[in-house]
């Protein structure tokens, strides 16, 4: 038995990591600038352990702000330098080095985004934004030169419908 609500313990899990490495940060940081201060290489071993944590921090909030729970069917598959997606109906995989543009689908308010990865023979990805492992997709996307990761999570959190171009290969045609 529990006496946590189902809702409350699932935000306390959300933001759990975030906070943690946050706390680090702090920590580490405040240590850091007080024994710099008197001359000890102590202190910079903890100003490097800070910068450390930030990494920590930035990859933990975007895996906050993207979360979503896994309702959506099939399993994301991130390897080196590839994305693959294994649905009911379909699925398949894609190297990031040929990808030609990222796209997020906002179909309605209230209901689940969808990612869609474009390849340089003009095949698609397409990703419920719920399915199992779609959370790291802005993180394994920043190997793009110019995705922002931030951007994408961003679009997720919106409501307006339509299709957003998150991210488009730099120097080649433009495709609709």
């Amino acid at each position: 038995m529990s006496f946590v609500r189902p809702e409350a313990a699932g935000a306390i899990r959300r933001w759990a990591e975030p906070v943690a490495a946050a706390a680090l940060v702090l920590l580490t940081g405040g240590f850091g600038l007080r024994w710099t201060g008197q001359g000890g290489a102590l202190g910079w071993i903890a100003l490097a352990a800070a910068a450390l944590a930030l990494f920590w921090l930035r990859a933990a909030l975007l895996g906050a702000l993207a979360a979503r729970p896994v309702t959506g069917a099939g399993l994301v598959v991130l390897r080196e330098g590839e994305i693959g997606y294994m649905g009911p109906n379909r699925g398949g995989f894609l190297d990031l080095d040929g990808l030609v543009r990222v796209e997020i689908y906002l179909i309605a308010p209230g209901r689940d985004p969808v990612w869609r990865l474009v390849g340089a023979d003009g095949e698609a990805l397409t990703i419920p934004a719920t399915a199992e492992g779609a959370d790291h997709l802005p993180e394994a996307l920043t190997a793009l030169p110019g995705f922002s990761d931030f951007t994408a999570v961003g679009i997720l959190q919106r409501d307006r419908p339509g299709r957003h171009v998150v991210w488009e290969r730099p120097g080649r045609p433009r495709l609709n």
